[in-house]
């Protein structure tokens, strides 16, 4: 079944449900959702199915009785917690949390006073004696934020929670205003980001780029308490499915580029510097959007590569020389310009940045290099070209492969963290020995237990994390923060050298077995693979768990695939078999030595 020419009618989308339903499309990852509404919501079973499968998710979907999100929340035997779901929505309007009609008969209710409710961040001001305008504003987010904090206390699963729509007709007419929805939604925000693994579903979003007229259907809502449209219905499917995918699949870390007709209009070598489309009349104004689109793709995270047939001084003057460039050699973590097949440009370029090809997205104008590439390596990302450079930033965006719900400070790092690595494994060729070449580095490590701060970088790490990864536990982080507050051990590693601050790259959990304590996640990003500071994190990790009282470290790995370089580590550790796949270190007759040539700094 494909679902690109899919009509966005019910009955496509209830004929395609049921082919799904019936196992007509195989390979789907299988993901249990609970939704909690204050509204009828079932309505969007068969589009969450479509719109999951299209993604590679076989989604069951629960849905509790709407208005009662109270009920399901706060009570540890609800039927939300017998689901014993993956993940849990809330689509909540702002009319009905305010006190409008959210009981079950229809009638006016007050909010309800919930426990634990989460305090107000962000910019709201104190509420006029009259409530926060009509409805109140203030009420709908106090009750919504003591529904997030009753949550996170029962559960670890993520958690994604609809923003509020602007209403299509404003009580005060024109002279109303959408700051208070606005305002609102950033107080939202910031009580989601006060929580772990707790996310904003953006049908406020959803809804500008649907349009508002037509989000909305009166009749519907008047006879079932339906509030969108049918084809907001599936708008709000595409946005939840998507949202939800970028909480369960990692993001591409790496978007391949060719150059003529891709990052600039026309052929290098055929028009010259002065005849490619690139400036501020079309179409060149087109290409110059697109390249400053992609420097703030790379700005969140995303390393740009160019994989090109042509000439390299040709692409070296018109970089060095077009005043209309808006990307420079140095925005690109890796380069390739020759005349060789594409699968080879990249296959070199995923070795040079040490990452999986898996992670790659290629886009080239050229059919035949799209499916040279596409038949040599199936892992690779190749999204069709559109037929339009219009189209190129719609392109990327709609294929989702970037899409991730935070951003760390190591992502806007990231450019700047492999330009580095560049030059470091320059100077490893150039030194006498590996043992010079790590004396040489002046590595300094900072370890430190995992707080409010580091969590959502060290659930990312957990999440993405292969090569050198013992276990590949995909903990989220709300199960991290749960872990800790039940008194494992999480630990932070940073690494820093004469050429840089690697960032964050490293992470460590124990839990606690009595006498006896277990090695639950060990990880190291592959950036920093080799330099020792896997053992300066174990050994900081050991010593925790002595510190906690601990007798006895139990390490396990767990092969896959992609860590079978870790498979001796732990024996190189001085741990002593104990079990298939585990190892155990006497922490009362030994110690784990840092690397010598290792500075450890604990903040």
């Amino acid at each position: 079944m494909t679902f690109a020419d899919l009509a966005a009618t019910p009955a496509a989308y209830l004929k395609a449900a049921r082919a799904i339903d019936a196992g007509e499309v195989e390979g789907l990852r299988p993901l249990r959702i609970a939704v909690l509404s204050t509204f009828t919501a079932e309505f969007l079973r068969p589009y969450l199915t479509v719109e999951g499968a299209a993604r590679g998710f076989a989604f069951t979907t629960w849905f509790g009785p709407w208005g009662q999100i109270e009920e399901q929340a706060l009570d540890d035997a609800s039927d939300l917690y017998a689901q014993q779901p993956d993940a849990i929505v809330i689509l909540a309007r702002m009319e009905d949390l305010a006190g409008g009609a959210s009981g079950r008969d229809g009638s006016p209710s007050r909010p309800r006073v919930v426990e634990a409710a989460a305090p107000r961040t962000g910019p709201l001001p104190p509420p006029p004696a009259d409530g926060w305008g009509q409805p109140s504003l203030l009420a709908a987010l106090e009750r919504l934020g003591g529904v997030i904090a009753g949550l996170r206390k029962r559960t670890s699963r993520p958690l994604f929670v609809a923003n509020f729509v602007e209403p299509l007709h404003r009580t005060a007419g024109l002279a109303g205003s959408a700051s208070e929805h606005a305002r609102a939604n950033e107080a939202l925000a910031a009580a989601c980001s006060a929580h772990a693994d707790v996310h904003v579903l953006d049908l406020a979003r959803a809804a500008l780029e649907h349009g508002l007229n037509a989000w909305t259907d009166p009749k519907l809502f008047a006879l079932a308490r339906i509030p969108f449209s049918v084809t907001a219905q599936i708008a709000v499917a595409k946005r939840l499915a998507r949202t939800i995918r970028a909480a369960f699949v990692p993001p591409a870390k790496v978007l391949a580029l060719d150059l003529d007709n891709t990052l600039w209009g026309g052929v290098l070598g055929e028009d010259g510097l002065g005849g490619i489309a690139l400036g501020d009349e079309y179409p060149g104004s087109v290409f110059k959007a697109w390249q400053k689109y992609l420097r703030s793709l790379k700005d969140r995270g995303v390393l740009l590569a160019i994989s090109s047939k042509n000439n390299e001084a040709d692409v070296a003057e018109l970089f060095a020389k077009h005043r209309d460039m808006i990307l420079r050699r140095e925005d690109f973590a890796a380069v390739r310009i020759d005349w060789r097949e594409k699968s080879t440009q990249l296959t070199e370029i995923a070795a040079e940045l040490n990452l999986g090809l898996d992670a790659f997205v290629f886009l080239d104008d050229s059919p035949f290099e799209r499916e040279e590439v596409r038949r040599h390596l199936p892992m690779v990302h190749v999204p069709d070209f559109p037929a339009s450079p219009l189209g190129l930033i719609a392109a990327v965006e709609d294929s989702e492969l970037f899409d991730r719900l935070t951003l760390s400070a190591e992502d806007r790092q990231r450019a700047d963290l492999y330009r580095q690595q560049t030059v470091r494994v320059a100077a490893e060729k150039t030194a006498a020995s590996s043992e010079d070449f790590l004396q040489s580095l002046q590595l300094t490590a900072t370890i430190g237990a995992v707080d409010g701060e580091t969590l959502p970088r060290v659930a990312q790490l957990l999440g993405k994390t292969n090569q050198f990864n013992l276990t590949t536990r995909r903990h989220s982080a709300a199960e991290i923060a749960a872990m800790i507050e039940r008194g494992a051990v999480a630990l932070w590693l940073r690494l820093a050298d004469r050429f840089g601050d690697h960032g964050l790259v490293g992470a460590a959990i124990a839990t606690g077995e009595g006498a006896q304590w277990r090695v639950d996640t060990l990880l190291l990003s592959c950036r920093v693979i080799g330099r020792g500071a896997e053992t300066a994190l174990l050994a900081q990790l050991a010593d925790a768990a002595r510190m906690h009282g601990a007798s006895a470290l139990i390490g396990e790995y767990l092969p896959t695939a992609k860590n079978g370089l870790a498979a001796d580590f732990y024996p190189k550790q001085g741990f002593q078999p104990c079990g298939e796949g585990r190892w155990r270190l006497d922490l009362t007759s030994q110690r784990i030595a840092p690397p010598a040539h290792i500075a450890i700094l604990n903040p």
